[in-house]
């Protein structure tokens, strides 16, 4: 690197948001890998940007998660109110979109889905801890190819808090339950807390314990076989495995990879390895061997 490019990348890396320290150990990898504007490309070890996602529909994006019937689809949306529900593929093509009904959404910041194809929208932001309960609601997954059409509710919870409120930006099912991970703050360990699917429309969480991450977390998923664990956070990605139910997840010490290209805000597992989305429509593929489903070689 020439030091006349050096000041082109500081700005780049102030309206951005990016730490210039880090952009700068990495462009010269992501240079090597692809010419610029490629992808996909390499931006850094083990890890790939896949796509980025068009400006018109995608302001903010937020949660994630692969579809289990339809090869290749890819489910997200916007933070906040937006009550759109976009498909994708892994290029970051626009292949449908759809919008729920019939709920007042709040703040939407994860999406989940379960065994029988049915999706979960998490509208569980708390920013300021003012929301007497959070809400998930659930969906029955569309096909791309109908998009356009209304999206009605099936079933909604409204969970309430076992003690004191906080903050929610990660949603997983698993089996029967629910799990929402709590945001937390930096240096404070983030809560796991549990619903039952059966329970009625207000229900009060259970506090599963507490996981090994002290940075605030920003999304989550499941592995489809239940034994690995994958969290965003504001300082990087984390893998956590695990044997014997979520009780254990809270006492496993987690893999992490330091990431800041962006504020990522939605992750999911697939099959080569954790995907990742930013807040600024960066689709990423984590590939280190913890993110990998177990079994795979």
């Amino acid at each position: 690197m020439t030091p006349n490019t050096q000041p082109a990348l500081r700005r780049a890396a102030a309206r951005r948001g990016f730490s210039t320290t880090l952009l700068l150990l990495l462009s010269p990898l992501a240079a090597s890998a692809q010419p610029k504007g490629k992808l996909p490309r390499e931006v850094a070890p083990q890890v790939t940007q896949l796509a980025e996602l068009p400006k018109y529909d995608f302001k903010e994006c937020s949660g994630l998660v692969v579809s289990r019937q339809h090869p290749g689809v890819l489910w997200t949306h916007n933070d906040g109110q937006d009550r759109r529900l976009f498909a994708i593929n892994r290029q970051g093509k626009k292949l449908g979109e759809f919008e729920v009904q019939g709920v007042f959404i709040w703040d939407w910041e994860d999406l989940a889905v379960d065994e029988t194809n049915r999706l979960y929208v998490a509208d569980i932001g708390n920013n300021l801890q003012i929301r007497p309960s959070l809400s998930v609601h659930r969906v029955a997954e569309p096909d791309p190819v109908t998009s356009g059409k209304p999206l009605a509710v099936e079933r909604s919870w409204q969970l309430r808090f076992p003690e004191q409120g906080f903050d929610a930006e990660g949603l997983f099912i698993w089996k029967a339950d629910g799990y929402l991970v709590e945001k937390a703050g930096k240096d404070k360990k983030a809560g796991l807390y549990r619903w039952s699917l059966d329970a009625g429309p207000a229900v009060t969480l259970e506090d599963i314990g507490k996981l090994e991450v002290k940075s605030p977390v920003t999304a989550a998923d499941l592995s489809p076989d239940g034994t690995q664990l994958g969290l965003t956070t504001d300082d990087g990605v984390y893998a956590i495995q695990f044997k014997g139910g979520l009780e254990q997840a809270v006492k496993e010490k987690p893999f992490r990879v330091p990431f800041k290209l962006g504020q990522i805000e939605g992750c999911s597992f697939d099959r080569d390895g954790l995907l990742v989305i930013s807040e600024g429509r960066e689709l990423f593929l984590f590939k280190a061997k913890p993110f990998q489903l177990s079994g795979k070689e």
